[in-house]
């Protein structure tokens, strides 16, 4: 993704986001006076805000890595059921609704296992709108070239361009906090193992996303 000087500005003004807090917080726990309740509270907000900061830079650490085609580091022959448990374990919140075609139960997948769960947890855990609490609803298969998953995600005025965009550059509104960057990452990750990303408006108020991948022989 080309950093453009639009993006690098708001890429400014989002890790500024958790400093305010932060700062407000370690005002307040200087402050005489303080009770244990209240430091309680004021640590949990460091806590927060520190891990939030953390994923920020964690995402912009891999555009770089991305474009720098250094995304992965290791080979191994990987379940894609134990990958789709992992997330799903990560995701307690909203856990996605996956269905397995009848041929796909043993399916494997070669690649950087850490990489791969990250896809995985970006696709599966998607929220393309904020608010939308609705659970990703994901199937499956086999395909003539290795795998296939089909994720649907709710999203208000979904559309085929918005659904291109959010591959290529930040979303727009991200509703997790973070930069936007986690479908740009995922598709990066998918192309480093031989594979590809695609994106469609699903009806009017759903987004579709077909991660296809090639699979172990047999």
């Amino acid at each position: 993704m080309p950093l453009d000087r639009t993006w690098l500005d708001r890429l400014a003004h989002d890790l500024r986001g958790p400093l305010s807090p932060i700062q407000t917080a370690v005002y307040l726990l200087r402050a005489p006076g303080v009770d244990a309740g209240q430091r309680d509270e004021l640590l949990a907000v460091l806590d927060r805000q520190a891990q939030r900061l953390g994923a920020m830079i964690d995402e912009f650490s891999d555009l770089v890595q991305a474009d720098r085609g250094g995304l992965v580091a290791s080979q191994e022959v990987v379940d894609v059921g134990m990958l789709v448990a992992d997330a799903i374990a990560r995701l307690p919140a909203r856990p996605p609704r996956v269905d397995f075609a009848p041929d796909a139960g043993q399916l494997e997948v070669e690649g950087d296992g850490r990489r791969l769960g990250q896809l995985f947890d970006a696709l599966l855990g998607l929220q393309a709108a904020r608010g939308c609490t609705t659970p990703v609803e994901a199937r499956i298969e086999r395909s003539a070239t290795g795998l296939r998953m089909a994720c649907t995600a709710r999203c208000p005025d979904a559309s085929d361009a918005l659904a291109a965009s959010l591959l290529e550059s930040p979303h727009p509104d991200p509703p997790d906090g973070a930069l936007g960057l986690g479908l740009v990452v995922a598709s990066a990750i998918a192309r480093a193992h031989g594979g590809r990303l695609l994106a469609h408006a699903s009806g009017a108020d759903a987004l579709e996303f077909v991660l296809e991948l090639p699979a172990v022989p047999g």
